[in-house]
């Protein structure tokens, strides 16, 4: 949410008009009435409720103040960069943060209701950590949708759009099919793969935590051009760092394995948000079942226990830790 005096942000007591005590307002000067009418619009469709996209209210024109405003739920825990910025996060609050985040895209992408109900699919087209809201329960919520699109008809003309450090290879070299609404959808998974990578590289289980960075770091400027990202993108086909010391832990390994395929240079090599999903959910089950079988072992005299030779050792590849989630993703995105 990075457009200048478009992301004026004021809180206020409004609780006799909305459900909330305190609710954030986003203020457009009038030279911003395209960005304000685009996020109005898609916010006015109703079907993209969801607890991961911020929950939006009402919009209002001001046409006395010569501004034009979106009225939403106010988060007061911020941005996911403010956090991670001024927050270790354990391994439980990755899995939320992870999860969450990909549910909210799912839903955006997806083109039906739980219910079965068809559902117009949006693209957000400028994900990053600063678009994406923090709510008390440490959940993401997506928001800033001003360059979102509806995907109702193929043959989109759209112009090369997004934050130049999150935007995809074939976004970057402006190949991006405009014809196939599926490659509108995958660009946003690559830039969810930067914001995973920013989030993992923030968790305690993954050993020595720096300070946050965001994706690609210091390899370029704080705010990075086109041609400065093709050099590192295409050119040296280059991705944020995953050292070795991060799959160590088994649940981190799995996240590292999902964001790689993720950020592939291959669009259609990419996971959809829902196999990210459903992956993180099965991640979640899996460990649980390995905390509770090992602290029924400790529970198991030493006498009892039956000896083993087999050795464990103490780096594990990601090829072996994938076979840990077995999610048949072309499977789950037919459902």
């Amino acid at each position: 949410m990075e457009r200048g005096a478009a992301c004026c942000f004021h809180s206020t007591g409004l609780e006799n008009d909305f459900p909330f005590e305190t609710v954030a307002v986003k203020i457009f000067p009038c030279e911003e009435y395209a960005s304000w009418k685009n996020e109005k619009d898609i916010f006015s469709n109703t079907d993209l409720r969801h607890e991961n996209v911020l929950h939006f209210l009402t919009a209002e024109e001001r046409k006395v103040e010569k501004q034009y405003w979106l009225i939403t739920a106010f988060h007061p825990r911020g941005n996911l960069q403010e956090h991670l910025t001024h927050n270790v996060i354990s391994w439980e609050e990755l899995q939320v943060l992870a999860s969450s985040l990909s549910l909210g895209v799912a839903h955006l992408h997806s083109d039906r209701l739980p219910c079965g109900r068809p559902k117009v699919a949006i693209v957000h087209r400028d994900l990053k950590s600063s678009n994406i809201l923090v709510k008390n329960d440490l959940t993401c919520c997506l928001c800033d949708f001003g360059l979102g699109l509806m995907l109702t008809t193929p043959g989109h003309s759209v112009l090369q759009v997004g934050t130049a450090r999150y935007m995809a290879p074939e976004v970057l070299e402006a190949r991006l099919n405009l014809e196939n609404m599926e490659s509108f959808k995958q660009t946003d998974i690559y830039s969810m793969a930067l914001v995973l990578w920013e989030m993992t590289s923030r968790c305690k289980a993954i050993g020595e935590v720096k300070d946050y960075e965001p994706a690609y770091g210091s390899k370029v400027r704080e705010h990075p051009c086109v041609e400065s990202m093709k050099d590192n993108v295409l050119r040296d086909r280059g991705r944020p760092e995953i050292p070795d010391s991060w799959l160590r832990h088994q649940g981190v390994a799995v996240v590292c394995a999902t964001i790689m395929e993720c950020w592939d240079h291959d669009p259609e090599a990419r996971l959809t948000a829902h196999c990210v999903a459903e992956r993180i959910t099965e991640l979640e089950d899996e460990m649980d079942k390995l905390s509770n079988r090992s602290s029924s072992e400790e529970k198991i005299p030493d006498e009892q226990k039956i000896p083993t030779d087999v050795e464990i050792p103490e780096m594990v590849k990601i090829t072996e830790i994938q076979d840990i989630i077995a999610v048949d993703c072309s499977v789950s995105d037919e459902k």
